[in-house]
């Protein structure tokens, strides 16, 4: 049962990413969906290769320790939680324009990759995903007469 929760919601989380796309096109980046889950998304910008499909996702002030990398079949799941960093008592904040909190990403992709060569790295507050590209295997098939 918990597969199919799972599956579930990584189904919807593709949907919502799908919907923040359309409203994305047509209004401009600054409109986004309400989510249930996630307290804020980070940017993620995704791009094609000849030998990998690669994720870069903005994530400064986010340990590694506090990033989840799943690959399911064609889906990629990121989720995390950028902590607020312990405040003196006696600090009394003017502006907090930094998002905290937990968030999670779902991506889906149609082309096939390679989940034993998946790669992530973090520098400079940019978490890089690496997601290899299985070669494609052209044959030829013979047709049989009776």
């Amino acid at each position: 049962m918990d597969v199919l929760k799972g599956r579930i919601r990584r189904e919807f989380a593709a949907l919502e990413e799908q919907l923040d796309q359309v409203f994305e096109r047509a209004f401009g980046s600054g409109l986004r969906l309400p989510t249930r889950t996630d307290s804020y998304r980070p940017a993620i910008d995704v791009y094609e290769t000849d030998e990998a499909i690669v994720v870069q996702v903005e994530a400064s002030g986010v340990s590694p320790d506090d990033i989840r990398l799943i690959v399911d079949g064609e889906y990629l799941q990121i989720s995390g939680q950028r902590r607020m960093p312990s405040d003196p008592p006696t600090r009394r904040h003017l502006r907090m324009e930094i998002p905290q909190g937990q968030f999670e990403r779902v991506l889906r992709f149609r082309e096939a990759y390679d989940p034993d060569g998946v790669e992530a790295s973090l520098e400079a507050g940019l978490l890089r995903v690496t997601l290899p590209k299985r070669p494609r295997v052209v044959q030829q098939i013979p047709v049989k007469s009776e």
